[in-house]
């Protein structure tokens, strides 16, 4: 599951749209576009679901390997799963692939986020309703609770 590398592996993923200024001077997209979708896609993907700013977290890690670039115009999708799904933190692995091929994996990224008390910024057990909808996300059921 770690590696799969098509957009039908993932069980959920988020359509973004390419524009102009998303390129660089190599005419394709340009690395800091690719963290946007990716918090964009995880973040939308759970305020459409209720998990919005009432379930306060945190970016503690994320990362991207890049193998093929994307350029524009293009519609990427962007797949999401949970790789692993702890006591306050969820594990993202993220898939990019266009729209007219989402058989070639473009790029892979991981993303941490860590549920905390708004007051304090300390880590909390992550609440039940947002636990059940990460839990439709994960791809091994290795990778649950522990």
């Amino acid at each position: 599951c770690l590696f799969s590398s098509t957009a039908s592996q993932f069980p959920h993923y988020e359509l973004r749209q390419t524009r102009w200024n998303d390129t660089d001077g190599f005419g394709h997209i340009n690395n800091a576009i690719y963290y946007q979708f990716m918090d964009d896609s995880i973040n939308m993907h759970l305020i459409d679901r209720g998990i919005g700013r009432n379930y306060p977290r945190f970016i503690a890690e994320n990362g991207i390997q890049f193998r093929q670039p994307i350029v524009f115009p293009s519609t990427v999708k962007v797949g999401l799963r949970v790789t692993k799904l702890g006591n306050s933190s969820v594990t993202y692995q993220v898939g990019f692939f266009t729209k007219e091929d989402d058989k070639e994996l473009r790029a892979m990224g991981k993303f941490v986020h860590v549920y905390v008390n708004e007051k304090t910024g300390k880590p909390v057990p992550i609440p039940d309703e947002a636990k059940a909808i990460l839990k439709t996300l994960i791809c091994d059921e290795q990778s649950q609770e522990k």
